[in-house]
């Protein structure tokens, strides 16, 4: 269950922003001290200026604003959450010993039926959810390029890749039909827990996968048909359900829990806006 661990790794810590108290000193006096012959020769002239040593006004700190104290974490959850976090950045690695097991010993997976894949799948983007906020979709929604863009990659440039390997390597056209049938499907919820551990913009990412699963109804089976003339059955209501179940529920729920978290600890809900784009 290597997904249940991103759960952990996101859950939110409430921090409080520690007071600071700024005090300044600015005191200066001024002794002129002039010749009479300043007037009739300019190098005789001199102004002595010196510090004050008769004393110092400070300025009144400024009153920092109320805060409420943060929260200390004991040493046991920092390493908890230490350990997670690294199992979870890990992920590539698991995912290649996984597959390579699953090659040699396929039955080993035997029992991880469909009813399992979903459950791990909603505690992945719960996870994901935990981490977001309303307003990071708003900010998101606010330039659609990125979403248009997309878009375009995952259903113009993908089906076209495929089918483009496919011919340049003579692939039997077995083959190529399967390149292009993965080129022809939506984003996939794995792409999210990518988008975090590479530090880009989680919000853009789950948009992305939910536009282009709705979006898959239709342009899934139009584009086989139009690539390689033959058309794929799609279950509209089974896509849609698998996203509300998959995708939005457990989004909405995590967002719902980052926001209540923050108002119980007393701080600003924090805004999942990471340090490189998506």
């Amino acid at each position: 269950m290597k997904f249940i661990l991103a759960l952990a790794c996101v859950a939110a810590v409430a921090k409080g922003f520690a007071p600071r108290n700024i005090v300044s000193t600015n005191v200066v006096g001024f002794n002129g001290l002039s010749s009479n012959s300043l007037m009739r020769k300019h190098d005789q002239g001199r102004l002595a200026v010196r510090m004050s040593d008769a004393g110092a006004a400070a300025i009144e700190p400024d009153t920092p604003p109320p805060v409420v104290p943060a929260a200390k974490s004991s040493g046991l959850w920092d390493t908890y959450l230490k350990t997670t976090d690294t199992l979870t950045n890990l992920f590539p690695v698991w995912t290649v010993l996984f597959a390579g097991l699953a090659l040699k010993r396929p039955e080993s997976f035997a029992w991880f039926t469909t009813k399992y894949f979903t459950g791990t799948l909603g505690a992945l983007m719960l996870s994901m959810g935990i981490t977001l906020t309303p307003e990071d979709f708003k900010r998101v929604l606010q330039q659609p390029t990125a979403v248009i863009w997309g878009f375009i990659l995952c259903y113009v440039m993908c089906p076209l890749l495929g089918l483009g390997l496919g011919k340049a390597f003579n692939l039997p056209m077995d083959l190529v039909a399967g390149l292009v049938l993965v080129g022809c499907i939506n984003g996939g919820q794995a792409s999210n827990l990518c988008t975090y551990i590479a530090k880009g913009d989680v919000a853009l990412s789950v948009l992305m996968t939910t536009v282009t699963t709705v979006a898959g109804i239709v342009a899934t089976p139009l584009l086989c048909k139009l690539l390689l003339g033959a058309v794929v059955p799609v279950d509209a209501v089974g896509i849609a359900t698998s996203c509300i179940q998959v995708v939005l529920a457990p989004i909405i729920v995590g967002m719902t829990a980052n926001r209540y978290d923050a108002q119980g600890c007393g701080r600003a809900p924090s805004i999942a806006r990471r340090t490189s784009k998506g």
